[in-house]
């Protein structure tokens, strides 16, 4: 990479990859596994790609992905313990989700963002 004959990579994005390839190879059932691996790659990584084009990732960018992912299966999770799918949940669900502890339940949510 020093003398350009590789391309240069971020060290943190290819850690956070690694990390992800092991998490979704945790989750064994499909849906999960699929709601899990479209959201890691359609949201975070093309997001974490376009900041490490832009300059060396930080600590914080890929701690905050791998909380959100970490957080994201929480929920599928514990509907499953409820002995129900996804398709099948309501509006409780969501929303004793989200009051039982609600600061970590947090950075499952994308922020909302003003124009």
């Amino acid at each position: 990479m020093e003398s350009n004959i590789l391309p240069r990579a971020d060290r943190r994005l290819l850690l956070y990859e690694r990390w992800l390839a092991e998490r979704l190879a945790e989750v064994k059932d499909p849906v999960r596994h699929q709601l899990l691996h479209r959201f890691a790659i359609w949201h975070q990584l093309r997001r974490l790609r376009a900041k490490a084009a832009a300059g060396p990732l930080g600590r914080s960018p890929t701690a905050e992905a791998r909380q959100q992912i970490t957080r994201a299966d929480a929920f599928p999770t514990r509907i499953a313990a409820r002995n129900r799918i996804l398709d099948q949940c309501r509006q409780a669900d969501f929303d004793s989700w989200h009051a039982d502890n609600y600061a970590t339940r947090r950075p499952a949510q994308e922020p909302i963002r003003l124009r």
